[in-house]
Parts: structure tokens; C-alpha cells; sequence
């Protein structure tokens, strides 16, 4: 039910199917089984949330999902060993606060373009692939070689910062960093020129709150993974900590907060799990006798 992508009714059939009809556990017996795994498991959540809160950066990122055929949201933060995620009713600043681990955290946030976690964390850094998926959106429909520029650029420059951590290096000479920074800004001065004198483009409002956001708003978050080599580059981590709850959208809808919450909850330890190398029936089962793993 947890670590494939099963639904309740599925995961009926699959163990009468497999015991020759012998075993035909009640969809009840299923969910209260799930209840206490999730109250079983609180204690290793705790562990988690302190490891990330402990963290010097995390990744951010959220996911609509269904409950009983209503618009709600999945929020994670997660590391490359770590996951957490939860559950809320919306999309909305507020909705975060209600939530101790976010005001808590004092780390760097690795995010996409969203304005969800302002106030939180105390640096953010904005997912260069999130980036290049715009910019291409923009080149491939727009004869323009300031977009193409800047997602070549972008490349070029994260592909040399991993040389360089690959050699210990931490950081860019400051005479380096400034001539890489002067050329980003001549890239955003020949994008400019291109999109004022193309105004009648149909792609041309999705340009220009493309250009704004890397010329002025969101410049700093943008380039931080070139200030600091600490932060990774992308958010990647994080949608693949979501893709098992966005598959399991597909086979069908979470029927109550109730068991989105638990869904959350041992999915995060699933996934924290498999990160460290812990056979998860093992830890299930450790779980269940009241014992934790994550340290």
C-alpha cells in the first residue's frame, strides 16, 4: 500500500490472490493497521524533522493532491538522506506557519520560483532546472538568442562549479565570480534589447515575467548556487521524494485527510528508509515493536 503504489482495494486482492483466497483482510482491518503504523512511527518522524532542521540546507517543494475529490496540497523537505512530508488544506503562507518545522527551520531553502516560504529559512536558492525548462519554453517558440544565451550560460557555469568541487574548491576566486556576474548581466542586456523590440510576439507577457524575474526579483536566489557551492544547483531532490504520492494520484484519490496524513507520514519514513539503505520491511516490523532507527 506504502512502498508501491497500491490502493487499499488493490492491496485486498493482491494478498487474497497470492494465499489462494485465504486471507481476505477487510479494508477496516487495512486502514487500521495504517493508523498505527503512523502513531508507531511518530518517534522516527521526530528524528527526521530534528536531522533536517539540523541541516545547512534543504530542498522545498509542494504537490496538489485529491481528498475525496477535493483540491488539497502535499508539502516535503527533504535532504539526500532525509524526507518529511505533510499534509494542508491549501496552498498558503499561513498554512505553513501552523506547522512548527518550517518556522523552526534556519537553513538555506532550495526551492522553484514560489513566494510559499518567505519568511522561513535564511537564504534561498532557486532551482536552475526549474529555470532552463522556462527559458527553453521561451526559445523554442520565440526567435530569440538571449534566452538560449542564458540557459547556456547557466550550464556552462554549473558544469565548471562541479569541476571545482570535485577538486575541493569551494567557492570562486572574487575577481572570477564579479567577471561571471558581469556576464550574466550582458546576457540580460542583449535579452532586453530583444524583447522590447518584439512586443507583438504571442509569448511575449511570458517573456517579459521571465526577463523581470532573472534581471531584478529573483536574481540573487537564481545565482546563490554560484555563491555558495555548499547548495546544490537544483530541487530535483525533492520531486523525486513527491513522485510516489503524484503516481498514486493517478490510481485514486486519498478519501480523507485522515489517510493522507498517514500516507504521509509512512511514506516519509519509507523514503528516508531507502536513502540510508534500510530494508523497509525490517524497519516496519522494528517500528512495531516500539524501536527506532533513524538516529
Amino acid at each position: 500500500m506504502y512502498e508501491s503504489y497500491n490502493s487499499t482495494d488493490a492491496t485486498q486482492n493482491i494478498i487474497s490472490s497470492i494465499t489462494d483466497n485465504c486471507l481476505k483482510i477487510p479494508r477496516s482491518t487495512l486502514i487500521n493497521w495504517s493508523n498505527e503504523a503512523k502513531e508507531k512511527l511518530m518517534p522516527e518522524i521526530k528524528n527526521i524533522e530534528e536531522e533536517i532542521l539540523n541541516s545547512y540546507y534543504s530542498h522545498f517543494d509542494e504537490s496538489q493532491i485529491k481528498v475525496d475529490g477535493e483540491a488539497s496540497n502535499e508539502v516535503c523537505a527533504c535532504t539526500n538522506k532525509h524526507t518529511r512530508i505533510w499534509t494542508m488544506k491549501s496552498k498558503k503562507h499561513e498554512e505553513l506557519e501552523k506547522i512548527n518545522f518550517f518556522k523552526s527551520f534556519m537553513g538555506v531553502i532550495i526551492k522553484d520560483g514560489t513566494h510559499l516560504y518567505n519568511g522561513f529559512g535564511i537564504a534561498f536558492s532557486q532551482c536552475i532546472s526549474h529555470i532552463q525548462r522556462y527559458l527553453k519554453g521561451i526559445y523554442d517558440f520565440i526567435n530569440h538568442i538571449g534566452p538560449k544565451l542564458m540557459s547556456e550560460f547557466l550550464t556552462k557555469y554549473n558544469n565548471y562549479r562541479k569541476e571545482l568541487i570535485q577538486k575541493g574548491i569551494e567557492k570562486f576566486e572574487e575577481q572570477e565570480y564579479q567577471k561571471i556576474i558581469n556576464e550574466y548581466e550582458e546576457i540580460i542586456k542583449i535579452w532586453k534589447k530583444e524583447w522590447m523590440t518584439d512586443r507583438n510576439n504571442p509569448q511575449y507577457d511570458d517573456e517579459r515575467k521571465l526577463l523581470s524575474r532573472m534581471e531584478d526579483a529573483d536574481k540573487e536566489q537564481i545565482l546563490y548556487f554560484l555563491k555558495d557551492f555548499k547548495v546544490p544547483a537544483t530541487n530535483n531532490q525533492a520531486e523525486t521524494d513527491q513522485r510516489n504520492i503524484k503516481i498514486k494520484q493517478k490510481i485514486g484519490k486519498f478519501r480523507s485527510d485522515g489517510g493522507a496524513e498517514v500516507y504521509a507520514i509512512i511514506r516519509s519514513c519509507i523514503n528516508t528508509y531507502k536513502k540510508q539503505g534500510i530494508n523497509v520491511y525490517n524497519a516496519l516490523i522494528r517500528a512495531f515493536k516500539g524501536e527506532t532507527i533513524i538516529a
